[in-house]
């Protein structure tokens, strides 16, 4: 064998190398989530039917529903959303909508130059990244008949908030403990932060949320409230 040929056939052992390693790390991630890439669409509903809700991205309205349950197609972001949603009796109230990884997105394996500019190329454009096919507002009342029954809605609220968590803040914790020497797992300042977004935003809300007031008089204070907190 010649040594141009030895050479030849080394390449294309090297060149063949992300490619394996690209549909083997794929292979694994259909066997784990047998599910096909998200199209789009994002089902909006609320509780009760029939509020008005969108999908803002700042100041940008990026998807509407007069009178949910309805759907609307969003497009690959690293962005965190919000939605609002407005009903009669009820306060406007919120609820973030963020991103996260679509395992069901064909990618190439960080091996090599081909694989590491094509996963920086992936993670720049959002390209592996979907939201929830499904949400659900439950809406916050406009008034409550005594400060008892405000205060039991609001920390029901709070405590699933914290229950959402609270199993992946303690395996990070957990980590933590068993490595004190190195960096705690990044993932667990992402979740803490947004579960101090979503508890902030829970706060907003109650305080918005009148006691025992007659119907006309809640929406009026209830106008004064959201000018204030502007």
């Amino acid at each position: 064998m010649t040594a141009y040929l030895r050479v030849m056939i080394l390449g294309a052992g090297v060149l063949s190398l992300p490619g394996c390693a690209t549909v083997a790390m794929n292979a694994a991630m259909r066997a784990a989530y047998p599910h096909p890439p998200w199209n789009g669409e994002v089902a909006l509903a609320s509780e009760p039917p029939g509020a008005h809700c969108a999908i803002h991205r700042g100041d940008n309205v990026v998807g509407e529903v007069a009178a949910a349950p309805g759907t609307v197609q969003l497009t690959r972001s690293h962005a965190a959303l919000e939605v609002r949603c407005q009903a009669e009796g009820y306060i406007e109230t919120t609820q973030a909508l963020r991103p996260f990884d679509d395992p069901a997105v064909f990618r190439m394996a960080p091996n090599g130059i081909i694989g590491a500019t094509a996963t920086v190329i992936s993670l720049a454009s959002a390209r592996t990244m979907r939201y929830p096919g499904q949400v659900t507002v439950a809406m916050v009342p406009a008034s409550f008949p005594d400060e008892d029954a405000r205060t039991q809605f609001f920390e029901a609220r709070r405590g699933a908030i914290l229950a959402a968590r609270a199993a992946q803040l303690a395996l990070a914790d957990e980590r933590c403990r068993a490595q004190p020497d190195t960096t705690c797992d990044p993932a667990a300042m992402v979740l803490r932060r947004e579960q101090e977004d979503d508890l902030a935003r829970l706060d907003r809300m109650r305080a918005q949320a009148l006691v025992s007031l007659d119907p006309a008089r809640a929406t009026v204070v209830q106008v004064a409230q959201a000018d204030t907190l502007r």
